[in-house]
C-alpha cells in the first residue's frame, strides 16, 4: 500500500484537492456568513411611541448654490422622500465649497468653488435606537454615510448622513 502525502508535489491535499482551492471556499463561506449576519439580523425597530428617545443626526449637503442653503431655516421639518419624518432642523452651518481644481501650470490646488457652499444640517428627530442601528420615527433607518433624498417646505434636495447620536442638542 502507497503512503500518501499530506500536501504532494502540485500543492493539492492527500493528492486531490488543492490547497488553495480550499481556502477560496472557506474564504466564500466566511463572507456569506458575515453578509447574512449584516443583513439579514437584528430585526427592524419595533417600538411604541412612548420608547421614542430623541435622536441627533447630522446631513452634509456637498457643493449646493447658495440659494438652496439660504433656503433652510432652523425649526424646518424634514421629511424622506417617500414623506417619512426625519425631524426638526436645530442648527445650519454653511460653509465655502472647496474643490480639487487643476491650474494652467498642471498642479491640482483646493479652490473655492463660486456661488457654491456646503452646509451641515443639525437635525433632532424622535426616533428609537435597536442595537447599533438609529432610526427617525419608527422605521427610517440612520446609518452613517448613507446617502439620502428629503425636502423641507422649501427645498429638495440629497446629502450624506454624516453623523448620528442619541443624545438630543437643543
Amino acid at each position: 500500500m502507497k503512503k500518501r502525502k499530506l500536501i504532494d508535489e502540485r500543492g493539492r491535499l492527500f493528492g486531490v484537492i488543492s490547497a488553495v482551492d480550499i481556502l477560496a471556499v472557506l474564504l466564500a463561506a466566511a463572507l456569506l456568513v458575515m453578509a447574512y449576519m449584516r443583513f439579514f439580523s437584528g430585526g427592524e425597530a419595533n417600538v411604541s411611541e412612548d420608547h421614542f428617545v430623541p435622536v441627533t443626526y447630522q446631513i452634509k449637503l456637498g457643493k449646493v448654490r447658495e440659494f438652496t442653503a439660504q433656503a433652510f431655516r432652523v425649526d424646518d421639518r424634514l421629511w424622506s422622500d417617500s414623506g417619512e419624518d426625519m425631524g426638526v432642523i436645530r442648527s445650519i452651518e454653511v460653509s465655502p465649497a472647496v474643490l480639487a481644481t487643476e491650474t494652467s501650470d498642471g498642479q491640482v490646488r483646493n479652490m473655492v468653488a463660486e456661488n457654491y457652499v456646503e452646509v451641515l444640517l443639525t437635525v433632532t428627530a424622535d426616533g428609537s435606537v435597536n442595537g447599533d442601528r438609529y432610526y427617525a420615527g419608527r422605521t427610517f433607518e440612520l446609518g452613517v454615510n448613507g446617502q439620502i433624498a428629503f425636502y423641507s417646505k422649501y427645498v429638495s434636495t440629497t446629502g450624506v448622513i454624516w453623523d448620528v447620536d442619541e443624545r438630543s442638542q437643543s
